[in-house]
């Protein structure tokens, strides 16, 4: 994958860069538990722990579930410890921007930027910015990306003139375009069960191969494609690994929306757990049946290339690229959405008492969501044969540097007064990492991409695929 934040709703599973504050205006200390029966507890409705472990999973797991064996296939079978490494610290930079946002004046908006403003000024602000445009926009050019693969599978082998690829393309752009003229952020989370479903669709079908084709005779390649234990292509495991472990602007709000906040950091440490042990599944399973033949999307391989292909009278696998593609199409226009008000809040508009622009600028919105379509689309097809490096150079340009990098950087400046030396040494630790992982994934990445659109590959390679 997501203002943004709990204003979005939770299940879109996107990469938000802003939090707004409660539409109600109240503002809950993170200190303080509700009693129960109060009548601030009755009118916040606040969340259980089982509930925002819920809402957790609901936003971190999306796109990056569907890349687990893929990752594999980079790294190989050590790529595993790795992704036992880096979930952990992922929880524990979620923590830390809680504990941040804690530590501004109460008077202080609690949002992303303004803590990056109180932690380095405004330089704090461009970081949180740029950074999160990035993400975001890398984001929506991958969801394009999925959406036309999942089209692809879904829709007959070419029309007249148009390839596969290029009548999945017109078909995707034919179904958004209408919906971007709309403001569609109110009333999604009726849709968080398609998301929901076709991740289970995805681990449950996976998990099924290790019945349904033990020898792996259904695959295309016969003697199956074989395994390795650790290649150079790890670092780029790794960004893929983080790409499924960020969302964290959007934990401060989950945590206000509890009932008792102190049980937040149960809440994240038990929701990091399962997206530990289902994404180790996920790879495992996946990788040990698709070997080194597997594609960025798991969803492809299952289509195309495993015992599903056989099932005519249940299609399990188109109806799962139906899943997929529904909900690709419902976060796309949100997340359009976003990067529009995104660049509107930094330009020099002026707004009336209700907080609306003035003079009223709906034109000047429709052309912003439409070039950052037009863009999406360029770009996306620009990489389209190269899904797995632009899914993990966003790992590691943007969600590393927003979900790592920059919580721990903005927390350091905020606590190292009064942290003790331990703490000191690990922030800093953490730090180093966090900076070295971002050159490392994104300059493997852009090496790959440049060999790749210098024609250096044309079929294998971190971004190979297969497809129709």
């Amino acid at each position: 994958m997501q203002g943004a934040g709990q204003g979005l709703e939770a299940d879109l599973g996107l990469r938000l860069p802003l939090l707004e504050q409660r539409d109600d205006g109240l503002a809950v200390c993170a200190d303080v538990e509700l009693e129960e029966g109060s009548p601030t507890e009755a009118s916040l409705a606040g969340t259980t722990l089982l509930q925002t472990t819920g809402n957790i999973l609901n936003v971190f797991v999306g796109t990056g579930l569907l890349s687990m064996p893929f990752a594999l296939r980079m790294g190989g079978w050590v790529a595993l410890g790795v992704q036992a490494l880096l979930l952990p610290l992922f929880a524990l930079s979620g923590q830390l921007i809680v504990w941040a946002f804690d530590l501004l004046p109460a008077a202080v908006p609690r949002t992303y930027p303004e803590l990056g403003r109180a932690a380095a000024g405004r330089h704090g602000v461009r970081a949180v910015m740029i950074f999160s445009f990035l993400e975001l926009f890398g984001g929506s050019c991958i969801l394009l990306m999925v959406a036309w693969r999942m089209a692809e599978l879904l829709l007959p082998p070419g029309l007249g003139l148009l390839s596969t690829r290029q009548l999945a393309a017109a078909v995707v752009s034919w179904l958004l375009l209408p919906i971007l003229f709309v403001d569609i952020r109110k009333g999604l989370s009726r849709l968080s069960a398609v998301g929901l479903s076709s991740c289970l669709l995805v681990i449950a079908m996976t998990l099924a191969l290790l019945a349904l084709d033990p020898h792996r005779t259904a695959l295309p390649q016969q003697p199956p494609p074989g395994h390795h234990v650790i290649s150079p292509g790890i670092i780029q495991a790794v960004g893929v690994f983080a790409l499924s472990a960020t969302a964290h602007s959007t934990l401060p709000a989950l945590r206000t929306a509890m009932r008792k906040p102190s049980q937040f950091p149960a809440a994240i440490g038990s929701a990091f757990s399962i997206m530990l042990a289902g994404y180790t599944t996920l790879a495992a399973v996946g990788y040990w049946y698709f070997g080194d033949a597997a594609s960025p999307l798991i969803t492809t391989d299952l289509s195309t290339s495993s015992v599903y292909r056989s099932f005519r009278r249940l299609p399990v696998d188109r109806v799962l690229a139906a899943f997929v593609l529904v909900n690709t199409l419902c976060k796309y226009p949100s997340l359009n959405l976003v990067l529009q008000d995104m660049i509107l809040s930094v330009l020099p508009l002026t707004r009336d008492e209700q907080g609306s622009f003035h003079p009223p600028l709906h034109w000047a919105a429709y052309a912003l969501r439409l070039g950052l379509f037009a863009a999406g689309c360029t770009l996306g097809l620009t990489a389209y044969d190269a899904l797995g490096s632009a899914l993990s150079l966003l790992g590691g340009l943007g969600s590393i540097s927003c979900s790592l990098v920059l919580p721990t950087v903005f927390y350091s400046l905020l606590a190292w007064r009064r942290s003790s030396r331990p703490a000191r040494c690990g922030l800093a630790a953490l730090l180093l990492l966090g900076a070295g992982l971002v050159v490392l994934v994104t300059g493997m990445n852009i090496c790959e991409l440049s060999q790749r659109c210098g024609g250096g590959h044309a079929g294998g390679g971190a971004g190979g695929g297969q497809g129709r």
